[in-house]
């Protein structure tokens, strides 16, 4: 039986992963695909869309399967190709969706060193998301997204209705000095997505970078992806040089953390304005990405999905029904140095339904609004 077509889909936090699969699981080329996801957080928001059918096994509304990475990759993707193939289910490709702060090469060696899985899937190419508006800081300051950017075939510039001339010219110029083997893509709400997920990169792009790892290519890229190669094999077999790099990976991602919140209670759009203009004052462009599900006193729009990344906050997105059981609002926030007690205060500023507020701190929130109310 020959090998299922996978596409990795990769991108720092906020970058419009989940928007480019979504935008592509709604046309009808998608049928036949699964998709693998694993969600920062503990509490999921963006698969409440998605219908649970058997553990760890989902249906979406297009007929696609969807399942969670809740084991290594290896188990996973063996268990739902095994799964679709007893159900009668015809699976033509996979999807890898990572999560926003995955290093890409663990996976990479997986998809393309482990016999059972080269035997299973294909990889067809490897796609990063890229944030026009905060994807150049990103790459500078977040080794993750570097490494995203250098392990891909086709970088998809997001938001590039929201960034100038100069902010756009300026990615550009960043993906090619990490990965000038990559095609560079702008899509706008995942303006295209069925092209860019579904073209067949190995090819030629594969064989352009077999070139440059064998020296063909001159210059910081060859180095780049050499060193990285060596440190992803090195951590791999234990090395001291990969104990090193470890270390590093693992004090940098103790710099993040990831806070989730119920919350109960009536909740005002003033009030969103007010918090979100909080956590600005309070972590600026170290809050890497912050969602949330909300039930707002409002009776045109009573269910919205609202999400920001650094101190910019994107237009809410209007639900017509509340998509689960559970009443509560929610929120998930992701960033460098967050405070869970300072979080869990801040979401008082939720309540405030005055337009104009704008507390700063939690003790400005205090004098509008008294903690134990």
């Amino acid at each position: 039986m020959s090998a299922i077509e996978c596409v990795l889909l990769t991108g720092f936090l906020g970058s419009g992963k989940t928007t480019l699969l979504n935008a592509f699981l709604r046309s009808p080329q998608a049928r036949g695909t699964a998709v693998v996801i694993n969600e920062v957080g503990d509490i999921g928001i963006d698969q409440l869309v998605l219908a649970e059918v058997a553990e760890n096994l989902l249906l979406l509304e297009s007929g696609c399967l969807c399942c969670t990475l809740t084991g290594t990759l290896r188990e996973t993707l063996l268990d739902l190709i095994a799964n679709s193939r007893r159900n009668g289910y015809a699976l033509t490709r996979i999807v890898i969706e990572t999560t926003g702060l995955a290093e890409p090469l663990p996976i990479l060696h997986s998809l393309l060193g482990d016999k059972a899985l080269t035997d299973a899937v294909h990889l067809s190419q490897v796609v990063v998301t890229v944030d026009a508006v905060n994807g150049v800081e990103q790459m500078q300051r977040h080794p993750e997204c570097a490494r995203q950017v250098a392990a891909a075939e086709l970088a998809v510039i997001t938001k590039s209705d929201l960034a100038g001339p100069e902010q756009r010219a300026c990615v550009h110029d960043a993906i090619r000095q990490i990965n000038p083997l990559a095609e560079c893509v702008e899509a706008v709400a995942g303006q295209g997505a069925e092209a860019l997920l579904l073209r067949d990169a190995s090819v030629g792009r594969q064989q352009a970078r077999a070139d440059a790892l064998a020296g063909h290519v001159a210059g910081g890229q060859l180095a780049a992806f050499r060193k990285l190669a060596k440190q992803a094999d090195a951590a791999r077999d234990g090395a001291e040089d990969g104990d090193a790099y470890l270390g590093q990976a693992k004090a940098y991602h103790q710099r993040i953390r990831t806070e989730s919140f119920y919350i109960d209670g009536p909740i005002h759009w003033p009030g969103v304005a007010a918090w979100w203009h909080m956590l600005v004052c309070r972590y600026g462009k170290d809050l890497l990405r912050c969602k949330g599900l909300l039930r707002v006193a409002d009776a045109s729009h009573p269910y919205a999905f609202i999400q920001g990344v650094g101190e910019f906050f994107h237009p809410p997105q209007y639900l017509s029904d509340w998509p689960d059981a559970d009443p509560r609002s929610r929120v998930i926030c992701i960033g460098v140095g967050l405070e869970r007690a300072w979080l869990q205060s801040s979401l008082r500023a939720l309540r405030l339904d005055e337009p104009g507020l704008r507390p700063s701190t939690l003790d400005e929130l205090d004098s509008v609004l008294p903690e134990n109310n």
